[in-house]
């Protein structure tokens, strides 16, 4: 009997130990797995940033020989216009294209940088919309050189606090601007005002158009299907993470519209009530008109 008994108990205390092996076993499989596909991930992405680079440096090379060309075409016409000679002169649009070139290149780069899903870490603070704003455009205006905008700033601005993050803020104003500024030509109008929104309030960026026309020739496109918008995907991920969101309209010849939407949440003060009356097409141009 107690034979049995001590058999028992010995048997049972070696399944246990085998249960317990194997379940060790299980998860020692499950972490090598786990490993395996993190290993792979690592894999894939730094392949995607290899082709990302070796993308970079073509189009970089690519650049580089167009203003080369430009600066050779300058020096032969200050050797002409030395010698009493008319010069053929360097084409403004092909310099403007190819800085917009590098522009691009550094808005993909520095996309690229970020790690993808990554969350951005708000401080919640009262923000004085018009103060970001002023911020946002004395910084865009030192970036432009003598280049020169005419900007609109509606009056309502200047009442409106924000809860926000006030770095976010100006960043995703920088953008915005910078974008704009990007898309218009010198002395053109870029106008910022605050409209009801059915979410909340939305922050509108508006230019006149002369530089949302088809590309000039020779200037390459956008490598993405969304133009403009993936141009702001930084700015759009800073207002997902306000509860916010970018949306972007666009009209050959007519202009372009970035509309900031603040949720009612973040909104502390402002003389615009949310309204379900914002959503107004961009108007059409009469021909031979702008």
């Amino acid at each position: 009997m107690l034979t049995g008994a001590i058999l028992a108990v010995a048997l049972a205390v070696a399944g246990f130990g085998f249960v317990l092996q194997t379940v060790r076993l299980r998860a020692v499989r499950r972490a090598h797995a786990a490993a395996i596909r993190l290993c792979d991930a690592a894999l894939v992405a730094e392949q995607a940033a290899t082709r990302q680079l070796r993308l970079a440096e073509h189009d970089l090379r690519a650049i580089g020989m167009t203003l080369h060309g430009h600066a050779e075409q300058l020096a032969i016409d200050g050797q002409a216009s030395a010698a009493g000679v008319p010069a053929a002169g360097v084409p403004a649009a092909g310099v403007a294209a190819a800085a917009s070139d590098l522009f691009d290149m550094a808005d993909d780069l520095h996309d690229q940088t970020l790690q993808q899903g990554a969350s951005h870490a708000l401080t919640d603070e009262q923000v004085d919309l018009a103060a970001v704003v002023s911020d946002s455009i004395a910084s865009v205006t030192a970036a432009m050189g003598p280049g020169r905008r005419s900007w609109r700033i509606g009056k309502e601005l200047s009442s409106t606090l924000l809860r926000a993050d006030r770095r976010a803020m100006r960043h995703v104003l920088t953008r915005v601007l910078g974008n704009a500024v990007r898309m218009t030509r010198h002395n053109d109008w870029i106008e910022i005002s605050l409209l009801p929104h059915a979410d909340g309030l939305a922050l509108v960026v508006e230019d006149e158009g002369a530089g949302t026309a088809a590309p000039e020739q020779g200037r390459r496109t956008s490598r993405d299907s969304r133009g403009i918008g993936m141009r702001l995907s930084i700015a759009r991920a800073l207002m997902e993470a306000h509860g916010g969101r970018v949306e972007v309209a666009a009209k050959t010849g007519v202009g372009m519209r970035v509309s900031l939407i603040f949720p009612a949440a973040r909104v502390r003060q402002s003389p615009i009530r949310p309204s379900r009356s914002y959503d107004v097409p961009l108007p059409e141009v009469a021909a031979g008109g702008q």
